[in-house]
């Protein structure tokens, strides 16, 4: 297809109409010549008459066709340059598989090339330091704007690695999905009172990801034993409140059974806080104002319209957004909520866990389910040609000119 850098300039076209004004304001009438007698005047060959009619035409045309040609180099003029390159796309890891190392060895002697799915698509065998963190959509805009015949892409469709704009799959992209072997790691692991140990053990598969929690008194070497966190909490409600403080109990309960943590919790009405009570976390379930002594992190209720159930107001504020019941709760993940605030380290054991997340995105999900887009064009310039035969028909042109003297 093509296409104009500048299309603004094709109305230099009506520049056309130039020579042919002149064209047709430069006819000349014959000059009269008065004589005496036609017995010595012989007839003019017709033949002679129609050339030289013929030449001023094609000096006409050589004319229109500079100004067409100098239009469409200042305008940009380009076309799609030939496709022959095909590519052979794999995530890193996969290539180590036995059953795609036999289709990398016929795709090679068909003329593919083996490179990474990764950012610019390193070559496979200059892939070395590559980084394993890849965005799946992200990279498939990128392919869209190479100018490839045929890409075949191998990849495990790791649900952590869709992010951003989702595409349509361009008519050029063959995408083969590859499910990872299920994996189960210790996460982490905390010294309990005596020899008891706390495991917390991750299971990830193509289909879920899952933790369990057990106690043992062995552990591998390879993870190190922390003492579990000791987080003070000071829950301060009034009594309209009750049923709100009844169900943050509930979810600091959950997550001191499911996470290992321990959570001192301590309790006091709004009129008999006692300004010197200090604690890691206060939870403020009261109308009253909060003391401006108040130093820890605070969560204090306001109702108010929101998605979220915790709104970050300062560094060590957070905002509840809804009084609370059982339909709240499990609307809005209270406990798991409560526990991202409460818990320390928790950033980093998530990182882990998504990184090692084996759960695979459907293809009849991942992909939009709008017609398959053609692939981009990579386009060449057309300016070189333009130049040469803009100055071989100027040429042309002064040649016919000169000996026509227009």
């Amino acid at each position: 297809m093509i296409q104009f850098t500048n299309p603004a300039f094709l109305w230099a076209l009506t520049g056309l109409v130039i020579p042919i004004g002149i064209h047709l304001l430069s006819r000349k009438e014959g000059k009269v010549l008065r004589l005496g007698s036609l017995r010595h005047v012989q007839e003019t060959s017709t033949q002679q008459f129609k050339g030289i009619r013929l030449n001023e035409i094609l000096l006409l045309m050589l004319r229109c066709i500079l100004i067409i040609l100098f239009t469409l180099l200042i305008s940009g003029l380009s076309w799609p340059s030939p496709a022959n390159e095909k590519w052979v796309l794999l995530e890193k890891g996969l290539e180590t598989r036995p059953r795609i190392q036999f289709v990398l060895d016929s795709l090679e002697q068909d003329g593919y090339e083996l490179r990474l799915l990764a950012d610019n698509f390193p070559l496979l065998a200059d892939s070395i330091t590559a980084a394993t963190s890849i965005n799946y959509w992200k990279l498939t805009g990128q392919l869209q704007t190479k100018n490839i015949s045929s890409v075949i892409v191998f990849a495990r469709n790791r649900i952590t690695a869709f992010k951003g704009l989702r595409y349509s799959l361009p008519s050029t992209i063959r995408w083969i999905s590859q499910s990872s072997e299920t994996l189960s790691y210790p996460l982490q692991a905390v010294q309990l009172s005596g020899d008891s140990i706390a495991v917390r053990q991750a299971h990830t598969s193509a289909n879920v990801t899952y933790f369990t929690t057990k106690k043992t008194d062995k552990l591998s070497d390879l993870i190190s034993i922390g003492t579990p966190e000791t987080i003070s909490v000071l829950l301060v409600n009034d009594e309209k409140y009750a049923y709100d403080q009844t169900i943050l109990k509930a979810a600091l309960d959950a997550i001191g059974k499911s996470i290992p943590v321990n959570i001192k919790l301590k309790e006091t009405g709004s009129s008999n806080l006692n300004v010197s009570t200090s604690a890691d976390w206060c939870i403020w379930l009261s109308d009253k104002k909060i003391p401006a002594t108040h130093s820890s992190n605070l969560i204090f209720l306001k109702p108010q319209a929101s998605d979220a159930i915790f709104i970050k107001m300062k560094s060590n504020q957070w905002l509840l957004t809804r009084r609370l019941n059982e339909e709240v709760a499990l609307k809005t993940n209270v406990t798991l909520q409560l526990a991202a605030l409460l818990i320390p380290g928790k950033d980093l054991l998530d990182s882990i866990a998504t990184r090692n997340d084996r759960r695979m995105l459907p293809d009849s999900i991942a992909w939009s389910a709008h017609q398959r887009v053609e692939a981009g064009l990579a386009l060449e310039s057309a300016n070189p040609y333009l130049i040469v035969l803009f100055l071989v028909l100027l040429l042309i042109e002064r040649i016919v000119a000169y000996k026509r003297n227009q």
